[in-house]
């Protein structure tokens, strides 16, 4: 059915396709006119849309008039387009107002959905963080109203500890960490286009800590506790053995697959370290022996894994800290620098290596150090050896004075 015209001038109306009962489904409406030495005939819309002839005569009469005023907009297309233009304006100043009025809190939930999408392991201990210490002070404050003061403020809390909750101060660590997800947070908004205002945080001074682990096991030690644990857990003895001969973390031992042994070369293959850099470990013939005397199980299976169950470990057995205890290893120990834990024995690894004279660059090889400062801590380990550096420096320069003397003739 073809356009007829309407009770309105230059208004025309289509009726749209009716039922088999006769009954109109719909009708369009469009206007004609002349402008600029064109003719136009523009859809306005549909009856089912509100449309009718008196609003669509309406738009008419506005688009003529301005034609006759030179103003826009002078077509149906033009006047779309600026109403398009106006709601994109509208959104943008909602969107905009939204940003400037996003509190921290609403832009750590975001943070926190996308670390949980990524696979962090960390978020639930960046959660807590947060609920305890940063929300309480900044939660709900808007991201432009957060000053340095405010995480002055998160640090003297985190060292004071509360009262009221019955906590502790925390180390300086602890406010490190946290002082360091905060400021993540806010590189996240920028990156989201949430924030564009200069990091806070990064006007915060950090404290300043230590919390490298000093301690390590003598040969003695390490082999008393390797007999202790083996008396209770063969298993808990195996992945001990290892990190102590391979200075393995727990992690690349529980990660460890029967495809990534070598017997021929005698190495294990260590794929996705913490460091990111696969390398290789080498067997000790203690370590080769415990390997060679287990049941293997299918290339693909994990060699350290949950009694009748191919899953991988997510955590040291209890049997390690049990046998520590048994031995007393941390008694009269208050600093955790110092105490005992699984990765003791990769750190006692490491201090064998430089204690028997291994230099720090194939000790950081061993150990899938990223940088050579993190292997550096070892080196106060091995007096002996940088006493004989130096030693051996003074004799070349007694060597050099002599031949210095006898070049001027004082010695025959």
């Amino acid at each position: 059915m073809g356009w007829q015209k309407t009770g309105y001038p230059g208004v025309y109306e289509r009726k749209m396709t009716v039922s088999e009962h006769g009954i109109l489904k719909d009708s369009a409406f469009s206007i004609r006119y002349r402008f600029n030495g064109r003719n136009y005939q523009e859809i306005v819309g549909r009856a089912s849309e509100g449309n009718t002839p008196k609003k669509s005569f309406l738009i008419l009469s506005e688009l003529k008039n301005n034609q006759r005023q030179g103003e826009v907009p002078g077509t149906l297309q033009e006047k779309r387009e600026l109403e398009q233009a106006r709601k994109g304006a509208d959104r943008r100043r909602a969107e905009q107002l939204d940003k400037e009025n996003m509190t921290f809190s609403s832009l750590f939930s975001a943070y926190l959905l996308q670390q949980k999408a990524d696979g962090k392991k960390s978020w639930k201990e960046e959660d807590r963080l947060f609920k305890n210490w940063v929300q309480p002070v900044i939660g709900d404050l808007r991201l432009l109203d957060i000053a340095p003061i405010h995480f002055e403020r998160i640090k003297s809390n985190m060292k004071a500890g509360s009262k009221r909750k019955n906590w502790g101060g925390l180390s300086a660590r602890s406010i490190f960490y946290c002082l360091a997800v905060c400021r993540q947070v806010f590189n996240y908004g920028r990156k989201q286009d949430y924030f564009h205002g200069d990091n806070p945080v990064c006007k915060v001074k950090k404290p300043v800590s230590d919390n490298r682990r000093m301690r390590f096991l003598s040969h003695e030690e390490a082999q008393s506790l390797l007999t202790e644990i083996h008396a209770h857990s063969v298993l808990t003895y195996r992945i001990t053995l290892l990190s102590f001969h391979c200075g393995l973390r727990f992690g690349e031992i529980a990660g460890l697959t029967w495809q990534d042994l070598n017997f021929k070369d005698d190495t294990i293959l260590i794929r996705n370290p913490k460091n990111g850099q696969t390398r290789v470990a080498f067997m000790t013939e203690a370590v080769r022996s415990m390997l060679m005397e287990m049941e293997p199980g299918k290339v693909g299976d994990y060699i350290f894994h949950n009694s009748g169950k191919n899953e991988r470990m997510s955590q040291i057995p209890d049997s390690f800290m049990k046998a520590v205890n048994k031995l007393a290893l941390n008694a009269s120990i208050d600093d955790s620098r110092l105490k005992v834990v699984f990765h003791t024995c990769r750190h006692s690894f490491a201090s064998w290596l430089v204690a028997d004279g291994v230099d720090l660059f194939r000790v950081r090889e061993l150990m899938g150090h990223k940088t050579l400062a993190m292997t550096t801590r070892y080196s106060h380990l091995s007096p002996d050896t940088l006493k004989k550096a130096v030693k051996s420096m003074e004799a070349s320069m007694k060597r050099g004075e002599v031949i210095q003397i006898r070049r001027a003739g004082v010695m025959p």
